[in-house]
Order: C-alpha cells, then sequence, then structure tokens
C-alpha cells in the first residue's frame, strides 16, 4: 500500500464535544473510498485554561483506526496560540499528497464530502474550494454561505479567489480548502508567521506558493462553519490573544494585513494595484480589503488615546501610513487626517480629538452603504462608470448604485446583466463604448444609497453617546465592559 493520498489534519485544544462531533459528522457522512485513502492527523494543542483528558481522547480516536489508512494521534510540545500556528505546527506530521486543515469546529456535509471523493479520483487542479454554511454557537443557521458564485463549479486563479473574498475573511478559511501539500510550503509558512504574524498565514502561504494556478471551485457545501464570539460582538477572546502574544490589540487587521501584501508584493505576486482593488465578502458583508486596515488602524490609534500601552510606535505608524499612501492614493486627504490624529494623540484637547475622528469615520465611508465604493470609480464614459474589480474593471451605468454591488458578491463575476461590464485590466486601453447616450440626465450620478434612517430616540441618544466619548475617562471605561454587554448596549442606543 501506498502513501496516503489526502491527510485530514484536525488540529484541536482537546473539547471532546467539539472534537468528537466534527469527526463523527466525518465518518458518518464520508465514503468510504475517501477514508480509506486517508490519514486522519488529530494534533492536541493543549490550552493552559482547559485541561485534556488524553488518555480518554486516544481511546475514542483509536476506535476509528479501521476506517482510515492510518491514524496520528500528537500531542503538541507547547501551546500554540492561534489556529494558524496549531495548524501550521500539525502540518508537519502530514504525508498524504493533498492536505486538508480543518479544525475541530467544522461540522462535514455527505453531498461535499462525495464531491470531494470524486475530485480527489481526477484532481483539476493543485487545489480545490468547497463552498461552507454557517451555524452559530446555538446551532442556528442562518443560511448565508460562505462564498457567493454563479455556476456549480469552475476554476479561477487562486490570486483572484482571494481577492474576490478576501485574505481575512471566511471563504478563505481552514476546513473548505484541499491542497497539494507542496502549496503550503513550511518554510514559506513559518517566515510569514514569524515576519507578518500568524493570523490568516496559510492563505499568504498559499498565495505565495501558487500565485497566478488555477484551483477548482465548487458550489456544494462540504462543512459547516460555527461562527466565533466575536462574530456576536464578544471581543474577549481577542482580550486575552493579544495579551498572551503581546500585541496590540488590532494587530491582526492592520500591520499583520499590511505586512503580509508587502511580503506578496516583495515577491510579485500582489502590486499595489492588487490590494487596491482586493475585496471582502462574507454573508451579506461587502467591503474593500483596504477599508479594513482603515478602521482597525483608526481603532488602533482610538485605543492608545487612554491606554499608552497600547499606543503604536512612530516607526509602525509610519509604515502603515506608507502602505495606505501607496494603495489607496484616492484616500490622500483621510491619510493626513490620519496623521494628524496620531501626532495629536497627547496633544490634541479631547473634543478636537473626538472632532477629528468624527470626520475620520464620514471619510471612511463605513456608515453610509454604498458610499464606501465611490472610490472605486476610476472613470466615467458617457453614461458608465467605470469602477476597480478584482478581475479588473466594472462597467456600469451611473445610476446603477444598488445593482452593481453584486459584481463584487460573486467570485465568478456576473457579465450577463444589462448594466455590466466585466473588463480585463489589459483590455481597458482598448475599450471603446459604443452604445449612445439616450439623454443628458444618464450621464449624471444619483444619490447613493443612504445609510439606514434612524428614529429621533436613536438620534438623541446617539448625539448623547458621541459627547461622552469626547471624555477619555468615557472611552476607557466603556472598553473595559464584557463584549456582549457593549454590543446591547450600542443596539439599544444606536
Amino acid at each position: 500500500m501506498g502513501g496516503p493520498l489526502i491527510s485530514i489534519v484536525v488540529p484541536t485544544t482537546g473539547k471532546e464535544r467539539n472534537l468528537f462531533r466534527c469527526l463523527n459528522s466525518l465518518v458518518n457522512n464520508a465514503p468510504a473510498s475517501l477514508l480509506g485513502g486517508a490519514e486522519l492527523i488529530v494534533f492536541l494543542n493543549p490550552d493552559p485554561t482547559y485541561s485534556i483528558d488524553y488518555p480518554k481522547i486516544e481511546q475514542r480516536v483509536e476506535t476509528l483506526r479501521s476506517l482510515f489508512q492510518t491514524i496520528k494521534i500528537v500531542r503538541s510540545e507547547r501551546f500554540q496560540l492561534t489556529a494558524e500556528e496549531s495548524a501550521l505546527a500539525a502540518s508537519e506530521h502530514a504525508g498524504g499528497k493533498y492536505i486538508w486543515l480543518a479544525g475541530d469546529k467544522r461540522i462535514f456535509l455527505p453531498e461535499g464530502l462525495r464531491a470531494l471523493a470524486k475530485w480527489l479520483k481526477a484532481p483539476t487542479a493543485p487545489a480545490a474550494y468547497f463552498n461552507s454554511s454557517w451555524i452559530d454557537q446555538t446551532g442556528k443557521t442562518n443560511n448565508y454561505p460562505s462564498t457567493h458564485m454563479l455556476a456549480n463549479d469552475g476554476l479561477m486563479s487562486y490570486k483572484h479567489f482571494v481577492m474576490s473574498t478576501g485574505i481575512n475573511f471566511i471563504a478563505t478559511g481552514m476546513g473548505a480548502w484541499i491542497f497539494e501539500r507542496r502549496c503550503l510550503d513550511r518554510a514559506v509558512w513559518k517566515e510569514i508567521v514569524q515576519t507578518c504574524g500568524p493570523h490568516f498565514s496559510h492563505v499568504a502561504t498559499a498565495l505565495a506558493t501558487l500565485a497566478g494556478e488555477n484551483v477548482q471551485y465548487f458550489s456544494m457545501y462540504l462543512v459547516q462553519v460555527e461562527s466565533k464570539a466575536y462574530h456576536a460582538g464578544d471581543d474577549s477572546e481577542w482580550s486575552r490573544y493579544s495579551k498572551l502574544a503581546g500585541t496590540y490589540r488590532y494587530y491582526a487587521w492592520t500591520f499583520g494585513l499590511i505586512r503580509q501584501f508587502n511580503y506578496l508584493i516583495e515577491k510579485g505576486v500582489y502590486d499595489h494595484g492588487d490590494v487596491r482593488r482586493s475585496m471582502c465578502s462574507e454573508g451579506v458583508l461587502l467591503r474593500r480589503q483596504i477599508d479594513e486596515v482603515y478602521s482597525h488602524i483608526v481603532a488602533q490609534i482610538r485605543f492608545g488615546w487612554f491606554k499608552k500601552t497600547e499606543r503604536i510606535t512612530p516607526a509602525e505608524f509610519d509604515e502603515a501610513y506608507q502602505f495606505l499612501c501607496r494603495v489607496c492614493p484616492e484616500k490622500a486627504i483621510l491619510n493626513e487626517m490620519l496623521r494628524e490624529l496620531y501626532q495629536g494623540i497627547d496633544s490634541l484637547p479631547d473634543g478636537q480629538f473626538a472632532d477629528l475622528l468624527g470626520l475620520i469615520f464620514d471619510a471612511m465611508g463605513i456608515d453610509t452603504l454604498a458610499l464606501r465604493f465611490g472610490t472605486l470609480i476610476v472613470s466615467q464614459i458617457g453614461d458608465r462608470f467605470v469602477r476597480l474589480h478584482p478581475r479588473g474593471f466594472v462597467v456600469s451605468h451611473v445610476r446603477d448604485n444598488d445593482t452593481f454591488m453584486l459584481a463584487y458578491k460573486f467570485i465568478d463575476a456576473p457579465a450577463f446583466h444589462e448594466n455590466w461590464q466585466i473588463v480585463a485590466e489589459a483590455d481597458m486601453d482598448q475599450f471603446m463604448l459604443t452604445e449612445p447616450i439616450r439623454s443628458w440626465d444618464s450621464i449624471y450620478p444619483v444619490s447613493v444609497t443612504p445609510a439606514p434612517r434612524r428614529n429621533r430616540v436613536r438620534e438623541a441618544t446617539r448625539n448623547i453617546v458621541v459627547r461622552l466619548y469626547r471624555h477619555r475617562w468615557t472611552y476607557a471605561a466603556v472598553a473595559h465592559m464584557p463584549g456582549g454587554l457593549k454590543r446591547k448596549l450600542r443596539g439599544m442606543l444606536f
């Protein structure tokens, strides 16, 4: 018997309810041929706050041995703080041609497992992606797919997939991807963890290895993904992580992302324009990847406003500032306001600091839905806007401010709508608009989608809260509240 075709790697902190719910869904729903050609690696990563019953877990896993080609139960030598670091350590033990990393909060579905087994017999690319759906921690589902797509399956470059869905979003998460093991080069992965940070490092590793190679995608659900506490507004785990890791509260979304993008730019996989047109798409959420960086670096500056240990250094701010200037030149005024905010963290009176924060939030457009996509517009030809898109550009009517966003929600971008054309970057220089303009009124854009209207009570309480937030002591007190309480208060007041 040869080596295993696929290594199924399950890092776990040893919580039996999660682990065996995951493994039972695998062995109960997968074709015998898939399991028979697979090695199962259970990587026990001991969280200091939770005691693992090693003998009990090992005994239960052993009862599954006859179903797999081989089983490995590995005890981690030390606690791996993040899921990415745990997966990196676990992958050392994988010997299959393909590697499938799936945490213990994944629940496998039979339709996707059958499709995976079929694909492994005749693979069409070095990696395959299967869609997934979400459940919350009580078992309820919101029926949001992790990825929006039109076709049952297709091929696209891994780079375009990530540009369409976001490095740090669920579509690039563990459990839904099956890679040739070479695509997760452990030396590259380790370098990215050490120089850029661990979060999302598996995605940057695959990007550095695969670059423009095609991957196969399927609309079929392979797993259900259990949402985490912070999806519901509880940030206690992120607070714990930042303390244990000795990093800033918003490090992963600021310097982690910036350094990974810079790493990929240095390797020639990305350029600054690619970062500029990268999107985040998850459930109903849609935004630019760069907006993630903006919102979190502002949050970090505000956090350091009252907590000096959370203040980024001048060198770190300059690193972020230079990156933002390169990848988002259309936000030049915002970039300078950010510099003013950072430099005034001690010198500006509380009221002026809060006012500047308000201006920055307005400039970011985070509360005005389609307005935040205004910076995607790079040209107007007749009655059409030309907007940035991961595949190049979207050409659509200036009045099409609602439906054009669908062009960003699908990884296999739709081009069949009468108002949409997807134009590759290489073809844009030769693009000509041949349709006539029907009227002068057609060439002027209409107002973008407004933010939801607030009632008078919420508008009044919002103004009171904004005034209170002008004082550091108020913000400091709120920041120390439990995440769930903060979420409820925000829902009541805003």
